[in-house]
């Protein structure tokens, strides 16, 4: 049942109930076929859509409980290292 709910959600007839979840949008009904579905049509935009959210996702950093980082938090983490390193340089600078 997995392999033919994974097939449907990349067809363009699937449709959503909310009493049995992901249906085909022609027989309003669990998918019935074996191997392939004769009606099956890809969909290509939510193929482009799942690839987009994919390779964004390959772009998230993890911290070290797999967690994933806010980019607000690195943006603030850099510029602090960066205000340190400043400090630094000016205090050397005035001894």
């Amino acid at each position: 049942m997995t392999n033919q709910i994974e097939l449907c959600k990349k067809c363009i007839h699937k449709s959503f109930s909310s009493s049995q979840g992901i249906v085909c949008g022609l027989t309003s009904e669990k998918p019935t076929f074996v191997n392939n579905c004769p009606s099956f049509e890809k969909d290509v935009a939510m193929e482009k859509k799942l690839a987009d959210r994919r390779a964004v996702e390959e772009d998230v950093i993890y911290d070290e409980n797999d967690k994933p980082v806010s980019p607000w938090r690195i943006v603030l983490s850099v510029l602090i290292f960066i205000l340190v390193i400043i400090r630094l340089v000016v205090r050397c600078n005035n001894h």
